[in-house]
């Protein structure tokens, strides 16, 4: 066991030098903490010469620089520092920590129920209508919950309960926009916006059974989800459940890529698995009462008229039984008899 005796006098000089080494750029950090004020010096210069990096935060840090200075301002107003005043300065490293710039992917329109919003850290954040969400959050929805997403490029989504929804990447740009987010488990229906449109874009959706992707369309999907929430129908499976509504959509899986066009389904029943056609159900998918409206889209109707509709209609029309020929042809033969 070594001892203060055992020490060689070489290696406790050594010990010495790294003590005041460090005890020198202790005080040089201390230094660069505080600073003297010269005579015209404003606190935006101190912010542009101090944190030229961080405007986003100058409101902030002059409060911050206020409150550590007070006597240093004339009446505690940041635009009037005193000459020769000896100044704290925030420290830069908290700031510049918290500053660090997060990817806006979407914004939340509706919440129904209990929704659980983390972070890119896996920290909670609060969440409600209005709240943005970042590149690297989860979201996650528990019984009956639903929520409604609208991303920066028009895209919609709509979580169902028992959900679970990761955005890994969202990105705008003039060539190549991505969109890939990671339905771990749960169901969704969404529409796509403008991402995938080009043939440089990448819209993917990533779940643990497959893979989908599409240009342009209106679809729902179902993962490891056997017990159905709102409307949907329990199922005698957790694999994945496809179905399209507009448009044209890619499953991939096992090496294997099954196009599902609009009014089609798939399933994908495990992992090793390829796609294959089903036929969709009521409740398969969507819980919408009037899910299968949209599937029309091959016929045309008439639209209903109420009846208070239809007997205005009624009134204004001629009545069939007197042509209105013949009461033109009546008035003439009376106009000239008189």
């Amino acid at each position: 066991m070594l001892s203060i005796d055992t020490i060689k006098k070489p290696q406790g000089l050594v010990s010495v030098v790294l003590l005041l080494v460090l005890s020198f750029w202790s005080l040089m950090a201390l230094a660069n903490t505080e600073i003297s004020i010269k005579s015209g010096q404003t606190i935006i210069k101190i912010m542009r010469q101090e944190y030229p990096d961080q405007r986003n935060r100058w409101p902030l840090l002059m409060r911050k620089m206020v409150e550590l200075n007070p006597s240093a301002f004339v009446n505690g107003d940041p635009r009037t520092l005193k000459s020769g005043a000896l100044i704290k300065l925030p420290e830069k490293a908290t700031v510049q920590k918290s500053t660090e710039k997060r990817v806006r992917a979407a914004t939340v329109y509706k919440i129904v129920g209990s929704v659980t919003l983390f972070d890119d850290r896996k920290k909670i954040q609060p969440i409600k209508v209005g709240s943005i969400v970042y590149v690297g959050d989860q979201l996650l929805t528990s019984d009956k919950a639903v929520l409604r997403l609208q991303f920066i490029d028009g895209a919609t989504v709509k979580l169902r309960c028992n959900s679970l929804l990761n955005i890994d990447e969202y990105k705008m740009r003039s060539r190549g926009s991505v969109s890939e987010l990671s339905l771990l488990k749960g169901s969704l229906r969404t529409k796509s916006g403008r991402i995938g449109r080009r043939d440089n874009d990448r819209y993917l959706l990533k779940t643990p059974l497959g893979n989908i992707t599409t240009g342009k369309a209106e679809y729902g999907v179902r993962v490891l989800q056997s017990q159905g929430c709102e409307q949907q129908a329990d199922v005698d499976t957790d694999g994945l459940y496809l179905d399209v509504l507009n448009g044209k959509v890619s499953l991939a899986n096992a090496g294997k890529k099954h196009h599902v066009a609009s009014g089609d389904a798939a399933l994908i029943s495990d992992k090793t698995s390829t796609p294959v056609a089903v036929n969709a159900f009521s409740g398969m998918v969507f819980g919408e009462k009037l899910i299968e409206k949209p599937r029309l889209n091959n016929l045309t109707t008439e639209p209903q008229m109420t009846a208070a509709a239809a007997a205005e209609d009624d009134a204004t029309k001629p009545d069939d039984g007197v042509p209105v020929w013949w009461m033109l042809a009546s008035l003439l033969i009376l106009g000239v008899a008189f």
